[in-house]
């Protein structure tokens, strides 16, 4: 005789056998004792959760000729018949392959006949949601009022897909997936009736694979004894799942706090040298680091910071997510392991939480680093300083001007140089962010500069924070750069504008120009008091 599946050979043939839905199989019972037993019900839920089931058991109890408490004996022929699918009152339909209206139509003449050998004709319609709009059409009015003795059972996955017509003819019963304590207690049942050696921890990380489907759980370990030799053991459910031990996930966790992103690249190699599928480890991660969160926050453990363990299921969990779509899942992985071990290469506000938070224990410590001098040299200064070198080429080098180290002092007045060539900085503006010039243009901010800092000064607080936009402040910092060399900031405040002042001869493009031409001694301003 052919080997018969776990899930078939213990599926339960009672109510109280069915794990997990108490709240269903208590109603069904007191229906059936109390005489109240409906036309037409919709079983919903997850799979592998006991709907079809329950289906069978409601229509064994509703034939049975020696119930007891609700219960079906199981030792009458019309129990007997149903058990061996044989019986010719309980018709199980697959919607997913009988969809069509001529279909229906067939069964809307078939419920017409009386049961054969039974008292009630149950037609259970599995998935019934893949029915097409005219097959519903057709089966509303039968569903609406069917004959005395036939009731109705659909079964489905997907709830929302099952027209509101039909969902309010039926009493609707929600299967809710099975936690993993009660999956264990069952699984430990058929592992004792089935003579199946397997360990606590093999069941319980069954029970965590099978995500609350007990037909899942027991197919697992119906794999698992047909992988081991003598008893199941965790390692033979991870050879079987492709899943990782926990020690691997541990270890991960560990190199992404800590920020070794060698050591966390090197794991995610060998994982895929070793034919691990990359998206189950991803996923496993995100649910070894969501109960370390819990456990952290809950006081139960001290493992890890709660804001670090926040930040890296936020990182891997986005990445999980952009693997199921992604052609190279594994760089997506790789990407993600970086961002979360190193989060100051990812601008986040994590990144600034960790920098800041260095800084306070650096200054604590008081080892803080003098920042590094940064540069900022103008296109004309460069040329000043050529036109100087060559006028001092007899002179020691060490008496050269050093117009570039005077430059890079961070409290040096720069908004002369900077407003120089605003201009180019506006045109480039105006080709590569329209809007950005449009708004400087209309509301024409002041500008100050000190150092490397460039200051925008807003009349209106609202133009303020239009502009105060990171991709626009970055933008600015970029081109800044690109005209006058070295690291820019550029901030948006809020304030007045000053009054307009005379400008300094040296802020007057034309004036420097004459003296680089004629000399400083030869150019002379109107209305010059000295």
């Amino acid at each position: 005789m052919a080997y018969k599946a776990l899930y078939r050979t213990w599926r339960p043939q009672n109510f109280q056998d069915i794990v997990g839905q108490q709240h269903i199989t208590r109603t069904l019972q007191n229906a059936l004792l109390q005489e109240k037993v409906a036309h037409a019900y919709l079983f919903c839920g997850p799979r592998g959760t006991g709907k079809t089931t329950t289906a069978k058991v409601l229509a064994k109890a509703l034939n049975c000729r020696e119930p007891a408490g609700g219960e079906p004996c199981n030792h009458c022929p019309n129990c007997l018949a149903v058990n061996e699918g044989n019986s010719v009152d309980v018709v199980e339909i697959d919607a997913a392959s009988n969809r069509g209206i001529d279909e229906i139509r067939d069964l809307r003449e078939k419920v017409k006949f009386a049961p054969s050998t039974g008292r009630i004709k149950v037609y259970i319609i599995d998935e019934v949601h893949m029915l097409t709009d005219q097959a519903f059409n057709a089966l509303l009015k039968t569903l609406e009022e069917p004959p005395g003795h036939v009731v109705f059972v659909l079964a489905t996955t997907e709830a929302h897909k099952v027209p509101v017509t039909i969902l309010s003819r039926c009493q609707r019963f929600d299967f809710r997936r099975i936690n993993p304590a009660e999956m264990v207690e069952r699984l430990k049942e058929v592992a004792h009736g089935a003579n199946i050696k397997v360990t606590e921890e093999a069941l319980w990380l069954i029970a965590k694979a099978a995500e609350g489907g007990l037909r899942d759980a027991l197919s697992i370990l119906d794999q698992g004894a047909a992988f081991a030799t003598d008893a199941v053991t965790v390692e033979d459910i991870h050879s079987i799942l492709g899943t990782v031990q926990q020690d691997v996930l541990q270890s991960m966790a560990d190199s992404l706090a800590s920020g070794n992103t060698a050591a966390a690249l090197q794991l995610a190699a060998q994982l895929a040298e070793l034919g691990k599928d990359l998206r189950l480890f991803a996923k496993e991660m995100t649910t070894y680091l969501r109960e370390l969160l819990i456990n952290r926050i809950e006081g139960h453990s001290h493992t890890g910071k709660i804001d670090n363990l926040y930040y890296l299921l936020q990182v891997l969990v986005q990445a999980e997510q952009e693997m199921k779509w992604s052609s190279q899942p594994a760089l997506v992985l790789e990407l993600a392991l970086i961002k979360a071990s190193r989060p100051e290469m990812g601008g986040s506000l994590e990144a600034l939480t960790r920098r800041v938070a260095e800084l306070e224990r650096q200054l604590a410590s008081g080892a803080l680093p003098t920042p590094a001098v940064r540069q900022a040299v103008t296109p004309v200064a460069k040329e000043t300083a050529a036109a100087a070198k060559k006028e001092q080429r007899g002179k020691s080098v060490k008496e050269e001007p050093a117009l570039e180290k005077t430059l890079q002092s961070a409290g040096e007045d720069t908004s002369g140089l900077v407003r120089q060539g605003w201009a180019a900085v506006m045109n480039d503006i105006k080709n590569g962010k329209k809007p950005l010039w449009l708004l400087l243009n209309e509301t024409n901010p002041s500008l100050e500069a000190r150092g490397n800092t460039v200051t925008l000064l807003f009349e209106d607080e609202f133009d303020m924070r239009r502009a105060d936009k990171p991709e626009y402040r970055k933008y600015l910092e970029w081109l800044l750069g690109k005209h006058f060399s070295g690291s820019w900031e550029v901030r948006c405040v809020h304030a007045k504008k000053p009054l307009p002042s005379a400008p300094k001869p040296e802020e007057d493009p034309v004036y420097t120009e004459a003296v680089r031409i004629f000399g400083k001694d030869l150019v002379v301003l109107e209305n010059d008091p000295h």
